[in-house]
């Protein structure tokens, strides 16, 4: 097996991870706002919340993806 498909498997592994996360953070969401629901949270409050998680969850996606692309430079 050659250098290259191994650092393709690899890559590919770490692809699926960066998938399952973005499905994990979908989910956590979800359960966010049902729980904040339940709760009787102002919308206002809700919505500054909901807004902060997000944004640090779009932080890290796009810190990953910059992580991907300075990796794959080097395939």
């Amino acid at each position: 097996m050659n250098l290259h498909a191994i650092i393709e498997i690899i890559f590919t592994i770490v692809l699926i991870l960066f998938l399952l996360l973005m499905v994990i953070g979908i989910m956590t969401f979800i359960t966010l706002i049902e729980e904040l629901r339940q709760l009787d949270v102002n919308i206002q409050t809700r919505f500054v919340f909901i807004a902060g998680m997000a944004g640090v969850y779009l932080f890290l996606l796009r810190a990953m993806v910059n992580k991907f692309r300075e990796f794959h430079r080097y395939i």
